[in-house]
């Protein structure tokens, strides 16, 4: 026979902490501030949201984004990093359209494609790619392979190296 206290003697409890919560504190989070600010001058708002970038739970005067599951804070990193995507994007864009004509993907360029980018796919001239040894992360180590990286890829790296 159990000992008395033990678990099948006890009367059954709630199902789980959050369900007397109301509605509007489930879709915040519960118990987070904002950590966001200086050193020695951090918001100690209620965080809204947490950062896609850096992973930080932040309030709402410190959102730069935030559209459907995407949320990003205003630290300097993270802004970087969210416009980086948007020009990004609209550039790999204007390349396909280039490229679907049967150009190199850089605006004014004539020859015909003959490289890609390992990186966005693209179709370069030779004078638009170039090989070169690139960082690629396998893991929790960083390994130099080469690639043939178009100008544009090999300066988003500055951004969202340590990503």
């Amino acid at each position: 026979m159990p000992a008395s206290g033990s678990p099948i003697d006890r009367p059954p409890g709630p199902a789980a902490p959050w369900f007397h919560l109301p509605c509007a504190v489930i879709g915040m989070l519960v118990g987070q501030r904002c950590r966001l600010g200086g050193r020695f001058s951090r918001c100690n708002s209620p965080a809204e949201e947490t950062c896609v970038y850096c992973g930080k739970p932040f309030c709402a005067r410190h959102t730069y984004y935030r559209e459907g599951h995407e949320a990003v804070c205003t630290s300097a990193r993270c802004r970087a990093k969210r416009d980086d995507l948007v020009a990004y994007q609209s550039y790999r864009r204007a390349v396909l359209t280039r490229n679907q004509a049967g150009l190199c993907g850089i605006e004014g360029c004539t020859p015909h494609p003959a490289h890609e980018c390992s990186l966005c796919r693209g179709h370069f001239c030779s004078l638009h790619v170039r090989e070169r040894m690139y960082p690629f992360r396998q893991g929790w180590v960083t390994v130099e392979r080469p690639a043939s990286v178009c100008a544009r890829c090999w300066d988003r790296r500055k951004i969202w190296r340590g990503a």
